[in-house]
């Protein structure tokens, strides 16, 4: 009987650390798309090195979520990503390029797929982090 307690015991441990270790990644990917959003929302202009290399960060991000979402048969959340990560990389290429209206126009949209995929599917718990839904 103790055995079996232990066994079971392993297992659920196991399993816990499984799920800790693959939201990990997602967590990391959050935190470096909150540094990178940070650089850009600062930048007064919206082209230019560090405004391209965060943006392309944040499209490296995003093109993670997708499996991400897939696994956990969230379509919405899936869609959000594909469109944020197009809108990552068009603000990349327009960033890169000097254009400074596209990259603008790019940067709205990124932020909307952000706040629409953080209202469907973040819940903030009373000790002021976030779970995923």
């Amino acid at each position: 009987m103790k055995l079996t307690i232990l066994v079971v015991s392993l297992l659920v441990a196991a399993g816990a650390i499984a799920v800790a270790e693959e939201y990990s990644e997602f967590i990391e990917g959050m935190k470096t798309t909150g540094a990178a959003m940070g650089v850009l929302s600062k930048a007064e202009k919206k082209s230019g090195p560090q405004v391209t290399r965060s943006a392309e960060r944040i499209a490296g991000v995003y093109e993670g979520m997708i499996p991400f979402f897939r696994q956990r048969d969230a379509k919405d959340a899936v869609a959000l990503a594909e469109q944020g990560k197009a809108a990552a990389t068009a603000l990349a290429s327009a960033s890169f390029a000097g254009d400074e209206a596209k990259a603008n126009e790019a940067l709205q949209a990124l932020g909307g797929t952000c706040k629409g995929c953080h209202a469907a599917h973040r819940e903030k718990l009373e000790n002021g982090k976030y779970k995923i839904k």
